[in-house]
């Protein structure tokens, strides 16, 4: 049986719900400012992953918040892909990026708070016992069906996203090649997590 959550853990999911969502909304709202459509500026954003991943912290934290339960390997999942957004743009993408205005506001929510509010959550509140290393499976759905939808969209708009799943570009060999390559990267990724909290339950 899945446990109930504290009052401590709902109220933090509330907030990480409404930052998530609220940074959207806002980054909505500057898109349609510079003269966009609702229909189009909400097409152009969904193709991105890290759209995805936020959107989904919104509704998966706006759920705790408001059942005070969730299958424990949900928010593992979410976890790991924030790790992954956080990471590639700090990393690879965060010097050739200089927003302005609320698209510095969101830009930070979407990469920075949001990640990492999403990982504290899980280091606090996860349990051994409910997410283990036999867990680990369960992240490679999260780029699988991100794959099959950039795929599907790509397939008709044209607009690939990430170079890694232009399909055109790589042929379905190399692609199938990378795809792999994602697999084990979120598996990578979620077992840093898994370590870093029994590194932090054994000090505590």
């Amino acid at each position: 049986m899945i446990p109930q959550l504290s009052h401590q853990a709902r109220t933090f999911a509330l907030f990480l719900s409404l930052l998530a969502i609220g940074s959207l909304i806002a980054q909505v709202g500057a898109n349609m400012a510079d003269g966009e459509e609702f229909s189009s500026t909400l097409g152009w954003m969904f193709q991105f992953f890290t759209i995805w991943g936020n959107f989904a912290a919104g509704v998966i934290f706006a759920w705790i918040a408001w059942r005070g339960t969730i299958e424990p390997r949900v928010p593992f999942a979410l976890s790991a892909a924030l790790v992954i957004i956080a990471v590639v743009y700090h990393v690879l993408l965060a010097d050739a990026h200089h927003p302005e205005g609320v698209d510095w506001w969101t830009n930070i929510a979407h990469h920075t708070l949001v990640p990492l509010g999403g990982v504290l959550w899980w280091l606090a509140h996860s349990r051994e016992q409910l997410v283990s290393w036999k867990s680990l499976p369960v992240v490679v759905l999260v780029p699988l069906a991100y794959g099959a939808f950039a795929l599907a969209n790509g397939a008709v708009t044209g607009f690939y996203p990430y170079f890694f799943l232009d399909l055109p570009s790589l042929g379905w060999p190399m692609l199938l090649v990378n795809m792999v390559g994602l697999a084990l990267l979120f598996m990578a990724v979620a077992a840093v997590l898994l370590a870093i909290r029994s590194f932090v339950t054994a000090r505590a």
